[in-house]
C-alpha cells in the first residue's frame, strides 16, 4: 500500500477537527455550513458539519459528522462543488472507544429478527 494518509490522520492533515473555517469564500460566493451542506445535497438530518478548510483556489474540504454511519468525514471538492475524494474514521478515534461503547450503553434496540424483543 502507499505512504497516503487515511482515517483520522487524512481527515486532519490541514487543521485538527473543528479549528477549520466556519465561513468560506468558494468564487464569489460566501458560504456557512449549512448553506454549503445544502449546497452540495449533504443537507440530511444525521449530518453535523465541523468545519469547511480552503485548501487552495480550488479544493475545499468540508468535514462532518454523519449519524447512521457513526463515521466522521472529510469531502473533497473543488470550485465547481465537483467531488474529488472521501474520507472517513469511526467516531471512536476521537473520543476513544470506552467513551464510544459508554455511550451506547442504555440505548434500547429493537432486534429485526425477533420481533418485539429489545436489547
Amino acid at each position: 500500500m502507499s505512504d497516503e494518509l487515511a482515517g483520522k490522520a487524512a481527515i486532519e492533515r490541514y487543521a485538527p477537527l473543528g479549528k477549520g473555517l466556519k465561513i468560506v469564500m468558494i468564487g464569489d460566493g460566501e458560504y456557512d455550513l449549512p448553506t454549503l451542506l445544502a449546497r452540495m445535497d449533504l443537507a440530511l438530518d444525521d449530518l453535523r458539519t465541523f468545519d469547511a478548510i480552503k485548501v487552495n483556489e480550488n479544493h475545499y474540504i468540508l468535514r462532518y459528522y454523519d449519524g447512521q454511519d457513526q463515521r466522521v468525514v472529510a469531502h473533497e471538492f473543488d470550485a465547481n462543488f465537483n467531488f474529488i475524494v472521501e474520507h472517513r474514521a469511526h467516531i471512536a478515534d476521537w473520543i476513544g472507544e470506552e467513551a464510544y461503547f459508554d455511550s451506547m450503553k442504555g440505548v434500547p434496540f429493537s432486534c429485526p429478527l425477533v420481533p418485539g424483543d429489545d436489547f
